[in-house]
C-alpha cells in the first residue's frame, strides 16, 4: 500500500473513532506531512456574513460591528465547525458575488428545516482594506476551476514533486479537498478531517489569509471563504448592515423584506445607528 493511502486509510479510521484522542491523532498525522496548498489573491468588493436571529433576539438590533464578526465567546463554542475546532471562533463569509451562497448555508429550510416559515437574518458587510490571499480548497477537478486555474495548478503540483511522488501528493490533496464537499448529516460525516485541515494551513502557512471552499448547502453552486480571526482584524472594515426576514412562499423558495438598514456606523464605539 502505497504512503498516501496509508494516510488516508489511518485518517479515515480516526475519523470514525469517538474516542477524546482520535482528532489529535489526525491533526498529529497531517502536521507531520507536506501538505502543498495552492493559492490565489482575491480582492472582492465587499466581504459579507450573515447573523440568524434566534426566538430570544428576534426583535432586537446588532447594534455593534463585533456582534456580526467572528464569535469571541470561545468558551461557548464546543462543537468543531468546517473549518474550526471547539474554542476557535473563525469568520465564516461569502464575497458579494456569493451572497445567495451564504443566504443557502443559513436559512434553515434550505438547509432540509421544512417546518420553517420565516427567519429573521442580519447581514453583515466589511470593506477590503488590502488583497486576501486564500488557499483553494477544491477537488482537483472541481467544475469551479476555469481552464487557466487548472493549468496554474497543474503547474504547481509539478513545480514542487514529479512521478510518483507528485501523484501521491495529489492523492492526499484530492481526498482532503473531498471531505469539504461532505454534508455531515447526508453523508453521515463530521468535520474533524476538515477543522484538521484547515488548522494545518493557518499554522503551517502563516502568509495564507484563509480558505476558500465548495458550498454543500447551494449543491456546490457557489463558494464559501472562511478568514482567520487576525485577518479580519487587520484587513476588512465594517460597512454596512441590513436585517431582513426571509418568508417562505413555497417549497424552498423565500422573498426578503427589509426590516431595517444601517444609517451610519461610528468606528471608535464600534455602534451600528439605524
Amino acid at each position: 500500500m502505497s504512503v498516501s493511502n496509508q494516510i488516508i486509510k489511518k485518517i479515515k479510521e480516526l475519523k470514525k473513532d469517538n474516542s477524546l484522542g482520535s482528532y489529535s491523532h489526525i491533526k498529529n498525522i497531517l502536521f507531520n506531512q507536506f501538505i502543498p496548498v495552492f493559492c490565489t489573491e482575491v480582492r472582492p468588493y465587499k466581504i459579507i456574513r450573515y447573523r440568524k436571529h434566534n426566538e430570544d433576539n428576534r426583535n432586537d438590533l446588532f447594534n455593534t460591528s463585533e456582534d456580526l464578526s467572528y464569535r469571541k465567546d470561545i468558551l461557548n463554542i464546543s462543537n468543531f465547525g468546517r473549518a474550526n475546532e471547539p474554542g476557535q471562533g473563525f469568520f465564516y463569509c461569502n464575497d458579494n458575488k456569493n451572497q445567495d451562497t451564504g443566504i443557502s448555508e443559513i436559512v434553515s429550510v434550505l438547509r432540509g428545516n421544512h417546518d420553517s416559515e420565516e427567519e429573521v437574518l442580519t447581514i453583515g458587510a466589511w470593506n477590503l482594506m488590502q488583497s486576501l490571499k486564500l488557499a483553494i480548497i477544491l477537488p482537483l477537478k472541481s467544475s469551479f476551476l476555469s481552464q487557466e486555474d487548472l493549468k496554474n495548478m497543474e503547474k504547481f503540483y509539478s513545480q514542487i514533486a514529479e512521478g510518483n511522488e507528485l501523484e501521491e501528493i495529489k492523492k492526499l490533496v484530492n481526498f482532503i479537498a473531498e471531505e469539504y464537499y461532505l454534508d455531515i448529516d447526508k453523508d453521515n460525516s463530521n468535520y474533524k478531517i476538515t477543522a484538521a485541515f484547515s488548522n494545518y494551513v493557518r499554522n503551517v502557512f502563516p502568509e495564507i489569509d484563509g480558505i476558500m471552499y465548495s458550498s454543500i448547502k447551494s449543491e456546490h453552486t457557489g463558494i464559501n471563504i472562511v478568514l482567520w480571526p487576525e485577518i479580519v482584524d487587520s484587513k476588512l472594515e465594517f460597512a454596512a448592515a441590513r436585517k431582513t426576514v426571509f418568508k417562505k412562499t413555497q417549497e424552498k423558495t423565500f422573498v426578503e423584506e427589509v426590516i431595517a438598514e444601517s444609517k451610519m456606523y461610528d468606528t471608535k464605539s464600534d455602534i451600528i445607528t439605524c
